[in-house]
């Protein structure tokens, strides 16, 4: 009889994110190793629905995915306070995962991102004895770790799972030693990237001249872009470059200040934000690249844009966030900068700009080590990982 594991989220494509498209990733590539998976994904509405008029289940290749629109107004004058919002949130969340447990009777519930999903996974794993993996990504120890109201759903996340996984050595450490001890059963899986499928199926007509320098992904403050501004408008007349941000903003509040950081900076106008990019397009872009910088300040993960331009044989900046320096190593396959440090990026540019050679050395050690990080390599870790909770 096959595994039953349910991915528990509050991110699922269509919806955009990188804790989305991870547990898409991982959702299938479980299931086509033989797993039955199904994936129980919230997602916030606006209004109150019957449960029955809240949930739509799809077959989605070898996935059962159930969408749940779960109320959640925004706090405000006239409405709730969030304390009050959070309570009737998580108690339909708790409903709606508890209604799918009776009915498909899974093995194992794990959750990516420790709040809701890992909060939720956690009640309901207790109350039914079922197993439970919790899935550090990134914001929720990064940020929720500072938040009072919801760093109690994220400590009782970490104490209920049978075992936690994380994409960066520095986020497991962080949830061990500040939030709850874990150490004893938890482990860091690296992302995968699967480089036979990166082939651009067509090259975008941008107005890009000179070097293409930039990044990709889903841009907001902690990803650290104003230090990138910083550091080229220190460069600016002493190179030709263009700047490409492949992606859009995470917010539209985000846009304002990013978009005013480039005009103080007198990159405005050689600067293109693409907006939002369907993940399979993404190749499409970068490939525009000649230099891809990530300098984010903290919460970061295993950004999956990094490890796919890293692939296609670019150039690669990053800061010491997350599992960025796991991955890259110093002046071997990228460069290493200090995050919230323009003069470190500035001087990470010059260097790579004005020496031909070492970027490509850099970009061709890049490309050998994303073809490492497999997809067999991160089902074979993933399978430990259930043969220890599991038995």
């Amino acid at each position: 009889m096959k595994l039953k594991t349910c991915l528990v989220t509050g991110q699922y494509p269509p919806q955009v994110g990188g804790v989305g498209h991870s547990a898409h990733r991982v959702a299938n590539l479980l299931a086509s190793r033989g797993l039955q998976v199904q994936v129980v994904a919230f997602q916030k509405n606006a209004a109150p629905l019957p449960f029955d008029e809240s949930v739509l289940s799809t077959q989605e290749g070898d996935v059962l995915v159930h969408r749940v629109k779960v109320f959640n107004p925004s706090a405000g004058a006239e409405n709730p306070s969030e304390a009050e919002i959070l309570t009737r949130y998580n108690r339909e969340m708790f409903h709606a995962l508890e209604h799918f447990q009776r009915r498909y009777r899974y093995d194992v519930l794990h959750a990516f991102f420790l709040y809701p999903a890992g909060f939720i996974a956690g009640l309901v794993g207790r109350l039914h004895g079922v197993k439970t993996i919790m899935s550090i990504r990134g914001n929720d120890v990064g940020k929720y770790a500072f938040d009072p109201l919801r760093l109690p759903f994220v400590r009782s996340a970490l104490e209920n799972a049978d075992y936690v996984t994380s994409v960066a050595t520095s986020l497991t450490a962080l949830a061990d030693r500040a939030i709850a001890p874990i150490a004893g059963k938890a482990r860091t899986i690296l992302n995968s990237v699967e480089v036979s499928r990166l082939q651009p199926r067509s090259r975008p007509a941008l107005p890009l001249h000179g070097l293409v320098i930039g990044s990709a992904g889903l841009f907001r403050y902690k990803k650290g872009l104003l230090y990138l501004f910083k550091a080229l408008g220190s460069l600016h007349g002493k190179f030709d470059f263009s700047i490409l941000l492949a992606g859009d903003y995470f917010k539209e509040e985000d846009r304002q200040p990013h978009q005013q950081y480039l005009r103080d900076y007198g990159l405005h106008d050689r600067t293109i934000v693409t907006g939002k990019i369907p993940p399979e397009q993404m190749v499409d872009y970068l490939q525009l690249f000649d230099i891809l910088v990530f300098p984010s300040l903290f919460s970061e993960g295993c950004p999956l844009s990094m490890l796919e331009a890293m692939a296609m044989k670019k150039t690669i900046i990053g800061s010491r966030a997350g599992a960025i320096p796991e991955i890259i190593r110093d002046h071997e396959n990228g460069l290493l900068v200090e995050p919230g440090s323009a003069d470190d990026i500035a001087r990470a540019l010059t260097e790579v700009l004005s020496k031909p050679a070492l970027r490509q050395k850099l970009a061709d050690n890049a490309a050998q080590t994303a073809r490492a990080l497999t997809p067999e390599r991160e089902f074979h870790d993933w399978m430990e990982v259930y043969q220890t909770v599991c038995g």
